[in-house]
This record gives structure tokens, sequence and C-alpha cells, in this order.
């Protein structure tokens, strides 16, 4: 940006809008149509030629940057336009330097520039705000630069720009992990500098821009020491939604600790493009877009409850209440058994006094009767699920909706226990409830619209994503995780390496193997849930079913039965996992070949892949974007390979089929679907949306 003379008339913007009050040029960012602002090439181009304008201005003593829309500054770049970048690398790095420019001018002016922020700066828009020289915030603004969860970086100057406010280590951890943070925590780290109450934020922009006085803010110079410490902390988190993007970041930050702004401003130039055409990129983008359609279907559809009752206080449904209270609803929990109440009555007081104010604990049925949804949660029991259910519909007004939280015990079977069946259906919630993102809505065929409507008005006020699904042994989440357990265990009946099954697990993305999984749950309700619910139902014809709910029983009965009992796939001392169980070969004894280095993770993969390809032939789901969801928002699949049907669509269909038919095993049906999408170049993500599940 080098003007060579002021303005006589101030250009027209048509993103920002320029006033003076008293010396001080206010400008606010205002992109026509749009509910909040986005940054493209337009609002940097404008936002140059004001900054420009006020900058060469005498009369101008202070730059205040600011929204035009009311509550918010700014949500980062417009994700649709991503595709476009990657198809033009040129003029993709082209418009970055023209970013790196603006930001450069607004570092290094003389001039103070206060950004003045009021709920959400993030990503692009917020990396604006950071070329800013003082930052005010309202209490309700929220900050930060998530590029991380797309697996991309910052590329508009952010991991540059970032280390002039924060140290190595903290920008390290809030750009590896995409963390946004309220203004008090942001103030806390030296991301603001103040926070004041919405009445008071113009003003006191103003204010602080009239003083004249720039503080110094310096990109730190040459430290390798600070350098290690950033790469020591970025390494040290756990989980990163993209290590790919983490390896960026860390890259750049180094380079612009040990080589300066520039240097690693260059980087962020020569990244970007190559990170955005890449696999891994891709994928988180595709799930953003697939988990931002799943929230909005139901919204405006049916009416949000403003308070609900739980029958049952165990885990799932003192969990489900806790959520509840948690997000403004009023809940009452009724179990016979005073210690779950109790139990229930401290999931909801880690949500903080003013929730646990809205929570109610009871034996009889105080509180059923303003609730406008109540959630049956008792043990996986159809006959205690039927009698729970006959009771909840006596006590209940004719408007109530009714569901069961259960994964996999069939809707139809329990709908006959009610009344009103069209005003019932299954939610399945994940647990820890509080935690898990996902709910999946399970309408029987005599659920109508509308109950299906507000049982996603009911997830949208938990905060959860919701996706439809049909009422089939093992809904879908259930199903798909069951094929992926019994697979590991297959592979440990033909004598493959516990451990090799495990870590190839662990390449391939999965969180964890499926012994571990096995553990976790408890080999029971493996056999219980997973075998005897759902395989034993699903999987015959294809997959030796008894000989896996043999393999369970064997283990079961020496002593080998997960983590809760002290002894499972792997060995436990003092609660803490430590390697392989000693005795698992020995009594798994297999008389097979053995399994060659690399086939786990690969028929592992495939297995989830399968199922889920089965899940779609037979009309389980609405659409394959919605199995993307659940599959890695519910049970685990890895997040950088964007779900089963995107991963398809990546490798393409035909290299996918490829894969499948190499396996030459009935267990791994590549179905309907694949082979159609393969002869024609076809791809999951443009299949037709069905309105409801079901045949």
């Amino acid at each position: 940006m080098s003007p060579t003379a002021p303005p006589d008339v101030l250009p027209s913007h048509p993103t920002i809008s320029v006033t003076h009050e008293d010396g001080v040029a206010v400008l606010r960012l205002d992109v026509p149509g749009r509910t909040m602002n986005v940054v493209d090439e337009t609002v940097v181009d404008d936002l140059i030629a004001a900054m420009d304008a006020a900058l060469l201005d005498p009369a101008v003593v202070g730059i205040v940057l600011t929204s035009g829309k009311e509550g918010s500054f700014g949500g980062g770049a417009d994700l649709t336009t991503l595709p476009a970048l990657a198809e033009d690398p040129e003029s993709t790095v082209r418009y970055l330097e023209k970013v790196h420019r603006l930001m450069e001018s607004m570092c290094q002016t003389p001039k103070p520039i206060v950004a003045a922020l009021e709920g959400y700066a993030l990503g692009g828009a917020f990396e604006l705000v950071l070329g800013s020289s003082t930052i005010v915030a309202t209490e309700d603004a929220v900050v930060g630069l998530p590029e991380a969860t797309l697996g991309l970086i910052p590329a508009g100057g952010g991991t540059q720009l970032i280390l002039r406010r924060v140290a190595p280590e903290t920008a390290a951890e809030l750009l590896v992990t995409g963390r946004t943070l309220t203004a008090p925590s942001a103030l806390e780290v030296g991301l603001v500098d103040r926070v004041v109450p919405a009445d008071d934020l113009i003003a006191t922009a103003i204010a602080t821009a009239r003083t004249g006085e720039v503080p110094l803010l310096h990109h730190p110079g040459p430290d390798l020491a600070r350098a290690d410490a950033a790469d020591a902390a970025g390494r040290a988190v756990r989980r990163v939604p993209s290590e790919t993007a983490r390896a960026a970041v860390l890259g750049l930050l180094r380079r612009g600790l040990s080589e300066g702004r520039a240097a690693g401003l260059a980087g962020e130039r020569e990244l970007f493009v190559p990170l955005l055409r890449g696999d891994e990129s891709a994928a988180l983008i595709h799930l953003f877009h697939a988990e931002t359609a799943a929230k909005r279907r139901f919204r405006g559809l049916g009416t949000a409850p403003t308070a609900i009752a739980v029958v049952g206080g165990g885990q799932m449904g003192a969990g489900i209440a806790a959520a509840a209270v948690a997000h403004g609803l009023r809940a009452a929990v009724r179990d016979i058994d005073p210690a779950r109440i109790g139990g229930a009555r401290e999931r909801a007081a880690a949500a903080g006094p003013q929730a646990l104010a809205r929570w109610t604990g009871t034996s009889a049925w105080e509180g059923f009767e303003p609730a406008q949804v109540v959630v049956e949660a008792v043990l996986e029991l159809p006959d205690l699920k039927r009698e729970t259910l006959a009771l909840v519909d006596a006590r209940v007004g004719p408007d109530t909706l009714i569901t069961t939280n259960t994964s996999a015990i069939p809707v139809a079977r329990l709908a006959a226990a009610l009344s009103r069946p069209h005003q019932f259906l299954g939610t399945h919630f994940f647990s820890p409830v509080e935690k898990m993102p996902l709910v999946e809505l399970v309408p029987h065929a005599g659920t109508d619209a509308d109950s299906v409507a507000r049982a996603g008005g009911l997830a949208r006020a938990l905060g959860k994503v919701a996706v439809v699904v049909a009422d089939r042994p093992g809904f879908y989440t259930s199903r798909v995780y069951a094929r992926w357990l019994v697979e590991g265990l297959r592979l440990l009946a033909e004598g493959a390496d516990p451990a090799l099954v495990e870590s190839e697990a662990r390449a391939v993305g999965f969180p964890v193997g499926p012994l571990q999984a096995c553990d976790e749950v408890t080999l029971e309700l493996v056999r219980d849930a997973s075998v005897v619910q759902v395989a034993e139902r699903v999987f015959p014809g294809r997959i030796d079913v008894p000989a896996v709910k043999e393999l369970l029983e064997r283990l079961i009965d020496a002593g080998i039965r997960g983590k809760r009992h002290g002894r499972g796939c792997y060995g436990y001392a003092a609660g803490r996992r430590s390697g392989i169980e000693p005795d698992l070969a020995r009594v798994v004894a297999s008389p097979g070949p053995g399994v060659a280095p690399g086939a786990s993770g690969e028929r592992l993969l495939l297995a989830f892949v399968t199922e889920s390809l089965q899940c779609w032939d037979d009309a389980t789901l609405c659409h394959p974007d919605d199995g993307d969801v659940a599959a890695v928002l519910g049970i685990g699949f890895p997040r950088a390979l964007g779900g089963p049907f995107h991963w398809v669509d990546r490798q393409g269909a035909g290299e996918a089929l490829a894969r499948i038919e190499r396996l030459a095993s009935p267990a791994f049906p590549a179905g309907a679907a694949l082979p159609r999408l393969a002869a024609t170049s076809g791809r999951f993500a443009d299949e037709p949306r069905r309105a409801r599940p079901g045949p």
C-alpha cells in the first residue's frame, strides 16, 4: 500500500463506511447482503483504500476499525470461495501479498489504529484486527484463528502478527488447536487489550485512538530458544484437528522467530495453497459444511422445548438432564434409586449453580407435567423400556413428545406400548452426553413429521447435531461400529498380532484400536450389544458371527473382560493401561496363518466403509453426508478422512471399489451404489437427499 497523495474526496467503499469524529476516522466493515462480515478481496481492497485515505489525511489523528453489523465483527473468509483460491494459485498468492502489505502498513503507521469488537471476530476477520495497535472488545466477544480446524493456516498474517501480542508458546497452542477465546480469556493472555460494556465500545475506541499514542508491539527478533519453546508447546497438544496444519503452523512460527516476520509471511504464501489442495483440508472443509447443514436442517421446524423430563438417572439419563440444564432448559429426572438421583444431581451441578437451579430429581413424577418432551433412558432391556414407556404415557399430556434413548433396540417394537405412537421416536445420545455432539433421531414407520421436527428442536436446544436414520437393527452408528469391532475380533481370531492390530488402526487415523475400544465398554457389552443385538441380525451370510461370539465368551470366561474389571485385551495396573494382556494370545489360541503387516489397518478401514455403503443402499441414511457426520462425531471415524463417503469420493469410486475387491471377501460387500458411481465417475456427495430414511 503506497499512496502518493491524500485524495480530495473520500472514495466510495462498498464494504467500508467512513465517518469522522473529532479527528478519528471510524471505519465500519459492513459487507452487503451478509448477516455476518466475510473477508475477501473486495473487502481487502476497500480497507486498503479507506486506510490510505485516513493515514494520509493530516486531520486524522487515529483510526477505529469496527463493524457495521450489530453483534458481530466478522467470521473470516467465505468458505465457498476456497475452491476458486485452490484452482488459481498465482492469483491467490498475489491476493495474500496484498493482504500482507496492508497488515504491514497497519503495524508500522505512527497513527493509532484501534479495533472495536463485538460478537465473533474469527479467522481472516481477526487477522485484520491483529494489525491494530489496540484491541477493545465487549464481554460477549469471541476471538480466534480457527483455520487449523479446516486443515489450513491463518495466511493473512495471523501466524506472525499473533506474536506481537502473546508468547510464542501461547501462539503455538492457539494456532494448532484452532481454539477460540472469550474476551475475558483473550484479555488474560494478551490477545485483546481492554474489555468494556457494549454501550461503551465505540466511545472507548474513539477516545483511545484520539490520544495519538501507539503501544509498542514488536514482532520478536531472532530467538531460537523461543522458537524451540513454541515448537515444544505445539507438539505437546495431544489432539489437534489437523496434523498437517500443526506441522505447517509450527514451521511458520519457527521461521518467523528465527528469520523475521517477512520470512514468516512469505512462508504463509508458500504453504496456503498446497494445504488447501490437500486431502486433509478437503475432508475437514467437507465436514464443516455437512455439520453446518445438519444443524440448519431443523431451524424453524418444531418449537424448541423449554422443559424436559428424563426417566432413568443412570449414565445416559443423568447426562441428558445435565446437558439440558446447561443449555438453559428445565429438567426433571425420575429414578427409584436415591443414589442414582444423587449422581444425576452431581452431573447437573457441574454446569454451575444457575444450571442446578433448573434441575429437579424425583422418585415420583414431579416435574413431568410441564415437560414438552420426556426422554426414557432406562437400561437397554426391551421389556423394561416398554413398561416404563406405558407409565410415562399415562402421566403426560396429549401434546407431549416421548422419545426413547436406545442404541439398537427396534423403536417400532417399543411404540406398541404407547397410546400415541405417532408422537414417539428414538433419540440415540452418545456418552458422555455433555461432550458428545451427535444424536441420532430414529422415527419408526408411524412417527409423524411434526414429531421428528420436534425431536430436531430438542437436539438443537441441547447443542447437538442431529441426523435422522432408519429404524433398522443398530440404526446407523451402532451397526457400523459393531462391524468395526467385529473386524478387530476377526483379525485376532485369525492370528493377527494384537499390538499390530491396534497400531495399524491408529495409523489409519482411528483414535483407538478395536481391542482398546472393547476394553473401554467391557467385552460383555460388546457381546450383548454389538454381537447379539446387531451382528446376529445384520451380518449372517457375510461373517461367521457365532465364531466371533464364541471368541468373546472364551475371553470373558478367562477373566479378560475389560478395563472396568482390571484385565482385558490390555493389562491394567491401578486402572492404567499397561500394554497387551500377556494371556491374550494363549486364550485366543488361533490356528490361523496370521495376518500380514498392513492388512489390519486396511481391513478395519474398509469394514467401516463397506458397512456404511450398505446403510446407504438400504436407505438407513437420508444422505451420505449424514453418514459422514455421524461416523466422525459419534463413532470415531478419522476426522482427517472426512467420513466414509467423503473418503470414497476423495479416493474416487473406482479406486475405492478396487481396494474392496482386492480383499475378495463377502465380509466386505461393495453394495450397489459404489459400482454404479465407479462406472460413471460419480460421487456420493451428489446423491439426492431422501426426504425420510427407510423403505
